[in-house]
């Protein structure tokens, strides 16, 4: 589009070939001009030496290709998020299934237990046909985590235009992974407390409006808009200005009227120079209607630049309070599942000795199973939030450099002392 723009302020070039037959006693009266019969070919060269439209055209179309580059970049953020929560459901589902595997092997212990159990005479086959109930229940559960891993798998491939079913290795998630800020130590100077989090809300925004596409997508063609407003303004003193050449050559004639039977002596060549200037002087009252729909369109832009602004603020700040949950989170539920099986440590030792029922193991079972999950479903929680706030701000940590790093944690610091807190202190 901007070539196809710009195509119009440089030179034109017009090759054209014409054979022409006219009446005799036209021909004669010519005088040699132009003959009853003849063949010529010419060449016109035309340029723009100024044309405020065509300019302007050319200078808005770049504009809109910074705009639709910045519409590809945001397609390019969303793909990227899409991309990375599904991998992260695709470890999310592996997990979870090898959770149900280890429950199916522990409900085959517990069987067991229960026969030693019946041929003591300290539990009847009822109790034994309950845990092969259980194994079964635990199998078709194995069974549904086996085809949610696979649709997760599916999925991830059909989001990176990959086979469907092609195989792939995955690598698991972890907190400490040097791709992610947060396994900088420094990184938790800066949330460790309610005041600093809000901080660190406010520099996240700070950062995500500097560089949104949406935005820049906005910027861009509020320039283009503001461009057409002045081409419509200068529309009403600024003429356009061209010039053109021509040069045409008569390759063959006979009949009457032929320039050999002229007694004007013209040769066979013929060329022109010309200089113009347009300037269309009443449109209608166009010029007016045509300033008043580009500030129309221009404070339309403007509302509409301010209005995304808002949302993509509100955006990174849900993101950041949903992390505000889930990493704490983390924490609380991996300590839930530690009591959990600490519990059923004990519930199982008391159900092999005959002290409690085997409605207490299974209870304790499917607690510690639940906790479990939700511990292991917590970090992924976690990484989905912030994958989330990623996206909020336009930048993966993934694509960083170091030096980019390091840089974000420079003007990190620097906005909290501009704020009049110390980095790091309480």
């Amino acid at each position: 589009m901007v070539k196809q723009a710009r195509s119009t302020l440089l030179p034109q070039i017009d090759l054209d070939a014409a054979g022409i037959a006219i009446d005799e006693d036209r021909a004669r009266v010519s005088l040699g001009v132009q003959p009853e019969r003849s063949v010529s070919g010419s060449a016109t060269l035309s340029q723009l030496i100024y044309s405020e439209d065509a300019w302007s055209n050319y200078r808005v179309e770049k504009h809109l290709q910074v705009s639709r580059e910045e519409q590809r970049d945001t397609v390019r953020l969303d793909i990227t998020r899409d991309a990375a929560v599904t991998y992260l459901n695709v470890l999310r589902t592996k997990t979870l299934e090898g959770i149900q595997k280890e429950n199916l092997k522990l409900t085959r212990a517990n069987l067991d237990r229960a026969r030693v159990r019946v041929s003591i005479g300290v539990a009847s086959r009822a109790e034994e046909f309950r845990w092969e109930s259980e194994i079964a229940n635990v199998r078709r559960d194995v069974l549904q985590a086996q085809a949610r891993r696979q649709q997760a798998e599916t999925n991830f491939n059909r989001l990176l235009n990959r086979p469907l079913e092609e195989p792939f290795l995955t690598e698991e998630a972890d907190l400490r992974d040097p791709v992610l800020l947060i396994s900088d130590q420094r990184f938790f100077f800066y949330v460790d407390n309610p005041r600093n989090f809000s901080l660190f809300r406010d520099f996240l925004v700070e950062e995500g409006l500097a560089t949104a596409p949406e935005l820049k997508q906005f910027d861009a063609a509020i320039a283009a808009q503001e461009r057409i407003l002045m081409t419509s303004k200068r529309a009403f003193w600024v003429p356009t200005f061209a010039f053109e050449g021509s040069v045409t050559e008569l390759l063959a004639e006979g009949g009457a009227g032929t320039r050999e039977d002229s007694l004007a002596g013209l040769n066979n060549t013929d060329w022109s120079l010309g200089l113009f200037a347009t300037f269309p002087l009443v449109e209608g009252g166009g010029k007016f209607a045509t300033i008043k729909r580009a500030r129309e369109d221009l404070s339309s832009l403007r509302l509409d630049r301010q209005s995304t602004a808002e949302k993509v603020a509100e955006r990174i700040r849900v993101a950041l309070d949903e992390t505000g949950f889930s990493y704490p989170n983390i924490g609380l539920s991996r300590d839930a599942a530690e009591a959990a099986k600490k519990n059923l440590h004990l519930v199982t030792d008391s159900y092999e000795r005959g002290v409690v029922s085997i409605i207490d193991l299974l209870d304790a079972q499917n607690n510690a199973l639940v906790a479990v999950e939700e511990a292991e479903n917590a970090v992924y929680n976690f990484l989905t939030d912030l994958m989330d706030v990623q996206r909020a701000i336009g930048k993966f940590d993934f694509f960083l450099s170091p030096q980019e790093r390091e840089a974000w944690f420079q003007r990190l610091k620097k906005f909290y002392i501009r704020a009049g807190v110390a980095p790091g202190k309480r």
